[in-house]
């Protein structure tokens, strides 16, 4: 006891000796944190989705370790079972993607470089659609646009293998990212409650704003993934096997083109699958193809009962009574956070615009106290 009391007596001393050791230790700390960020900076956004996933997996790997009673053992069937559910996909899509762009790209250039179609078609009719076209033709000799349209769809296509090069390039890079993202997913999956306890114990708020703040993530988490992404896949899903089924050539690009759309308020879907009516029934009216025109018919009335019917009836029931965040919350932090972060900013960007709302509210309840 006494020792102990020399002990305390002494640090007492030091800190009187030392009356800057506070803000030494601050330096200290604010340096080892800017290193460590700088460690780890490569592969934040990684770890940020890392964290995401984990979260909306979680009640998943909860009842996995209900059924076994082990925690490890669950996490490694998890991260199993997503790598296998997201591979399979991603492998089929890519390479039915490659695969339509280029016959996209064949068949933009023979419409825009190879006419005989349309001065045929022409022939036999007449309409708004022969007056756009003679008038385009008319700005193409004049101007020489096919030539720059050669050029153009020269670029494109230089371009789209470029690309392809350069993801050939960085598969050891996404290798290592998805490596990592599966490797800390699993001990976020086994940790997930300490690590979440810790995060809001190191948070230098009042226990009712740290409690407001993951409310709100829990929120936009939902609203996000849920709410938007999820309803957003079903509908491009939806639209794409639409697209099969009426003929459309280039289904999984239309279908994908689909699921950004769907994120757009009011309009959404309707964005694709109305210009993809369109053009189908102006082509049977060129082709004076009765059959074109009836299936044009079909696709809008399949996309405004079925397509843009699934975001009303299913984002209500997915999202519930978290139906307060703001549409357009989701809707900047979605495509900001793509145009800042690449892919990942799908997730990033709402959770950020979250974290700044949040904090604006505590510092207008708080203001007198800290101004």
């Amino acid at each position: 006891m006494v020792a102990r009391n020399k002990r305390s007596n002494a640090g007492k001393r030091n800190l009187k000796r030392n009356p800057y050791s506070k803000y030494l230790f601050l330096l200290f700390f604010l340096a080892v944190l800017t290193l460590a960020i700088l460690i780890v900076k490569p592969f934040i956004s990684t770890l940020i989705v890392s964290a995401i996933v984990a979260y909306v997996l979680y009640p998943v790997y909860s009842y996995f370790h209900r059924l076994t009673g082990m925690k490890g053992f669950s996490a490694a069937v998890l991260i199993a079972l997503i790598l296998l559910l997201s591979s399979i996909p991603i492998i089929v899509v890519t390479g039915e993607l490659t695969k339509e762009s280029y016959d996209v790209y064949l068949k933009a250039k023979k419409v825009f470089l190879e006419t005989d179609s349309f001065e045929q078609a022409c022939a036999r009719n007449e309409g708004f659609v022969c007056d756009f076209y003679n008038t385009f033709s008319a700005l193409s000799e004049k101007y020489d646009l096919g030539f720059h349209l050669a050029r153009g769809f020269s670029s494109v296509a230089s371009t789209f293998v470029a690309k392809a090069s350069d993801l050939i390039l960085n598969i050891p890079k996404i290798l290592l990212h998805m490596f990592i993202s599966l490797f800390a997913m699993y001990y976020m999956f086994v940790q997930g409650g300490d690590m979440l306890r810790s995060l809001k114990n190191a948070l230098p708020l009042k226990e009712e704003h740290s409690d407001k703040i993951l409310q709100d993530f829990n929120d936009i988490i939902h609203a996000t993934i849920y709410g938007a992404i999820v309803v957003s896949i079903i509908q491009g899903l939806v639209a794409g096997i639409g697209y099969f089924i009426f003929g459309i050539s280039s289904p999984i690009i239309l279908g994908l083109l689909t699921t950004v759309a769907a994120f757009i308020p009011f309009l959404g879907a309707a964005l694709v699958w109305l210009p993809v009516s369109i053009s189908l029934l102006i082509n049977g009216i060129i082709a004076d193809d009765s059959n074109m025109m009836l299936k044009a018919g079909g696709l809008v009335l399949y996309g405004a009962l079925v397509v843009s019917t699934i975001d009303n009836f299913l984002r209500p029931k997915i999202i519930g009574d978290r139906a307060r965040v703001h549409p357009l919350l989701i809707l900047l932090g979605v495509f900001g956070g793509l145009a800042l972060f690449g892919f990942v900013g799908i997730m990033i960007g709402p959770l950020l615009l979250t974290l700044f709302i949040a904090s604006l509210k505590i510092y207008q309840q708080e203001k007198d106290h800290i101004i």
